[in-house]
């Protein structure tokens, strides 16, 4: 599906706001004004799936207005807003929804067919707008329109689902299962997130929100697994689960925790072996950077992985072979 793109910075000063009215009037149906008469600076990506769309939004000072003309375009569309990043605020007045202040790390949603009016009031404020199709997203969350209903979005999932939409914007195009397993993902994520219905909350936690837990513990594994303090329990407590519950995610998936680990710091001490830039360390250094602390037991997992030793490893690697190509 298509990618869209739009910089102020591809415009003269002194045509950027009639670009931005021009290019979101186009896109979204929206009119853009201007708090304090200066040029606006504004970086849009924009992802387009199967009944979805998002955009991450970064822009200066902003006034963005959905008038009651636009609402004949027939969109109905129900918009999650979150605010991703940064340090400024944005401040929203959605028809059905009213007043909120969304600070970083926080998220409201709102419906298309109603007008509407976001300021952006920081010098560089962010947006994620994640749009779904009734038809796809409004049999998840049933009661949406509610009154009384909270339009803020739950924490719960606000980590994950920003994840989810920012990695969707910026990937190329994915294979179509690839594809078809995001977009559940960000389906279920969007579920919980505004409130689903308690059959549905099941579902979704079991599908959206466990593999998006996985897919960050992986990637904070990724980055801290050779550090002396990382440890299950630490793990477990920075991403607000159990340690059990690590460890199940973990077999469901048909390995277990401490393979996956052991997996990332043996691939660490290889590509540490072979790089010049490495050259200069003993191999014991090597291996008590990756997290081993038992040298005997790391050789034997060593050898049993790339069937060679340490020492084998380097000396290939020096000699400008390809030692990695028979492993």
């Amino acid at each position: 599906m298509a990618h869209i793109t739009f910089s102020t910075t591809d415009y003269p000063p002194a045509e950027r706001l009639e670009a931005s009215q021009d290019i979101y009037a186009a896109m979204a149906n929206i009119d853009v004004s201007l708090p304090h008469g200066k040029a606006p600076d504004i970086d849009t990506r924009i992802r387009l799936l199967p009944g979805i769309s998002i955009a991450l939004i970064k822009t200066s000072p902003l006034i963005v207005k959905r008038r009651s003309r636009h609402i004949q375009d027939g969109n109905d569309d129900v918009a999650l807003l979150l605010n991703p990043t940064g340090r400024a605020a944005w401040r929203s007045e959605l028809g059905g929804v009213g007043e909120v202040e969304c600070s970083p790390g926080a998220g409201c949603f709102g419906f298309n067919d109603r007008p509407g009016t976001i300021e952006f009031q920081g010098s560089r404020t962010y947006m994620l707008n994640i749009c779904f199709s009734r038809s796809l997203l409004g049999p998840l969350v049933g009661d949406i329109e509610r009154p009384g209903k909270s339009p803020r979005l739950a924490q719960e999932t606000f980590a994950h689902l920003t994840r989810c939409a920012i990695d969707l914007v910026q990937a190329p195009e994915p294979e179509d299962g690839d594809l078809l397993a995001d977009t559940n993902r960000l389906l279920d994520l969007a579920a919980l997130s505004v409130g689903a219905p308690r059959d549905i909350e099941i579902t979704a936690r079991h599908r959206g929100l466990k593999q998006a837990r996985l897919r960050a513990v992986k990637a904070d594994l990724r980055i801290s697994a050779w550090r002396g303090d990382t440890s299950l329990g630490w793990l477990a407590k920075r991403h607000g689960v159990s340690p059990g519950y690590i460890r199940a995610m973990f077999e469901q998936e048909g390995q277990s925790y401490t393979d996956y680990v052991l997996e990332l710091r043996l691939e660490r001490v290889f590509q540490c072996l072979k790089s010049p830039a490495h050259g200069h360390k003993k191999v014991a250094d090597i291996i008590y950077e990756a997290g081993f602390n038992n040298p005997s037991w790391f050789y034997r997992a060593f050898k049993r992985r790339f069937g060679q030793t340490p020492g084998e490893v380097r000396e290939l690697a020096s000699t400008r072979q390809p030692a990695g190509a028979s492993l």
